[in-house]
């Protein structure tokens, strides 16, 4: 007599899931995030900038964890320039490139790289930037002193190519932006049904990691600028695809014969 063994197991669909979005709506917001951001940071940096710090005191564990990389805690006119541009290359540039390709290699795997894959870089760049917005409101109403200012002479600060910049410290918008740009990746992917999805994950963890602590070598950025600002960005890469993006339609499954026994198949 056969055995009527039921075996429940979970078997991907082959197509990806629908998620909510609407371009009446997620397209028009999205471009006035990014332009928004773009204008503060280029022709209003200096009008919304604070010209003294209004926060100007350190704590101690953000002057211990800088003396790890400068001993002596000397002030400069604008930081370590390696590091500030090795964290604009790996945050602004290889990261995103890295994201926006592993996404095409999801879509492109599934055979409907056309219709998600459009989408798919929206809604990244839509929570990306929303976390960006926060980012900036904060940092032009704090007013942090960065840290290589601290014990600097106004002639010293005088020399920096963007003496706009050197209270604009809390919190940090390196470290915002990519981490929101891997949890955004990752959950949208995960959304999806993708069978890779957790490569977003695997690779930009630790890139985003780096990216941050980059920040805190080149003399930009505290530890707690850099600790806020990642968790915000994980923040709203994550909830903003989860709550404002859910797949489309109810839950399917059904029972079909396997082997000797059944399997639960359907979407989820």
């Amino acid at each position: 007599m056969l055995s009527a063994l039921v075996v429940a197991s979970l078997v991907v669909s082959q197509t990806p899931q629908k998620l909510r979005w609407d371009p009446r709506i997620d397209l028009p917001v999205t471009g006035a995030l990014v332009a928004g951001w773009i204008l503060s940071e280029t022709a209003l940096k200096k009008t919304l900038a604070p010209s003294a710090c209004r926060w100007c005191e350190t704590n101690t564990f953000d002057t211990a964890v800088r003396s790890t990389f400068y001993p002596n805690l000397l002030p400069s006119a604008e930081g370590q320039h390696d590091f500030h541009v090795a964290s604009n290359v790996l945050g602004f540039v290889a990261l995103p490139l890295t994201l926006i390709g592993l996404d095409a290699l999801y879509s492109a795997r599934e055979g409907h790289f056309l219709e998600t894959f459009p989408v798919d870089v929206l809604l990244i760049v839509e929570a990306t930037f929303s976390a960006l917005t926060l980012n900036q409101i904060t940092k032009f109403s704090i007013g942090r002193a960065r840290p290589y200012t601290i014990g600097a002479s106004p002639e010293l600060l005088a020399d920096s190519s963007d003496p706009a910049d050197a209270n604009l410290s809390f919190f940090s918008g390196h470290s915002c932006f990519v981490f929101a740009a891997v949890a955004s990746a990752g959950t949208i992917a995960r959304m999806r049904g993708y069978r890779l999805w957790w490569l977003s994950w695997l690779v930009g963890i630790p890139a985003a990691t780096t990216t941050a602590i980059f920040r805190i070598a080149a003399d930009k950025h505290w530890t707690t600028d850099i600790l806020i600002g990642s968790s915000i960005g994980l923040a709203f890469g994550i909830l903003m695809p989860t709550f404002l993006h859910g797949r489309v339609g109810p839950l399917e499954a059904r029972i079909v014969p396997s082997g000797n026994g059944f399997a639960l198949s359907g979407t989820f």
